[in-house]
C-alpha cells in the first residue's frame, strides 16, 4: 500500500488517494498541539514531582499514554495515507506490576514513539500551512473571475478598473497550479508516511 497517487498529468486530481493525504496532513496541527501539550503537561509533572517519588507513577502513566497515542498515530497513517506499518505482535501482559513496567521500559517503540509524538507538533505546523496555503491559493485562482464578477469596480483617482475581465488570467494560471499543489501534498504525505512507518513500525 501507499499514499503515492496515480501516475500521469491527471492522477492526481482524480485519486481519491490525494484527498486522503490532504485529510491527513490538515489533521497533523490539531493531533501534534494535544501530543505536545499531553507530553510536555506530564513530564514537566513527572520529574517536578519525582523528589516525592510521586513523579515515577506519573511518568510511567505518561509513556502508557504515549504507547495508546502511537497505535492512533499508526491506524491514521494505514487509513489514511495507505502505508503498510508492521505492528507490534501482541504480547502476553506479564504477571506483577515491576515486570509490566520493565517491558513498558525496554520497547523500543515507546521511546521512539514519543520522540514521534514530540515532533508531530512543529512537522503539524508546517504540513498543516503547506496544504492551507496551496490549496487556499491555487483554488482562489480558479474561482478568482466569480469573485471579481460580484465585487465592486476598483476606483482610483479618475480611474475606474473593471476587475473581471483580467480574473481569468488568475484563472488560467491557477489550473495548473491545481496539480502542482496536488503533487507537492502528496509527496509531502509520502514523507510523513515513511517517517510513521521507520518510527512507529515493528521491524522485521
Amino acid at each position: 500500500m501507499s499514499s503515492s497517487p496515480r501516475p500521469g498529468l491527471f492522477g492526481a486530481i482524480v485519486d481519491s488517494q490525494s484527498y486522503l493525504n490532504i485529510i491527513y496532513l490538515l489533521l497533523t496541527l490539531p493531533l501534534g498541539i494535544f501530543y505536545f501539550a499531553f507530553l510536555v503537561t506530564g513530564f514537566s509533572l513527572g520529574f517536578g514531582l519525582l523528589i516525592t517519588l510521586a513523579g515515577i507513577p506519573v511518568l510511567l502513566v505518561v509513556l502508557a499514554g504515549s504507547s495508546i497515542l502511537c497505535s492512533l498515530e499508526r491506524s491514521l497513517a494505514v487509513r489514511l495515507l495507505r502505508v503498510d506499518i508492521p505492528t507490534p505482535p501482541r504480547r502476553a501482559v506479564p504477571q506483577g506490576l515491576w515486570l509490566r513496567v520493565k517491558a513498558l521500559l525496554s520497547d523500543r517503540l515507546v521511546w521512539t514513539g514519543t520522540l514521534f509524538l514530540l515532533f508531530k507538533f512543529p512537522i503539524g505546523v508546517a504540513a498543516f500551512t503547506l496544504a492551507v496555503t496551496l490549496l487556499a491559493v491555487s483554488i482562489g485562482f480558479v474561482f478568482a473571475p466569480a469573485y471579481m464578477w460580484i465585487s465592486e469596480p476598483l476606483v482610483w483617482g479618475g480611474w475606474v478598473l473593471h476587475a473581471y475581465p483580467w480574473a481569468w488570467i488568475l484563472t488560467v494560471i491557477g489550473i495548473p497550479l491545481v496539480f502542482i499543489s496536488l503533487r507537492l501534498l502528496n509527496a509531502t504525505a509520502a514523507g510523513l508516511g515513511s517517517m510513521t512507518r521507520a518510527m512507529l513500525g515493528k521491524a522485521k
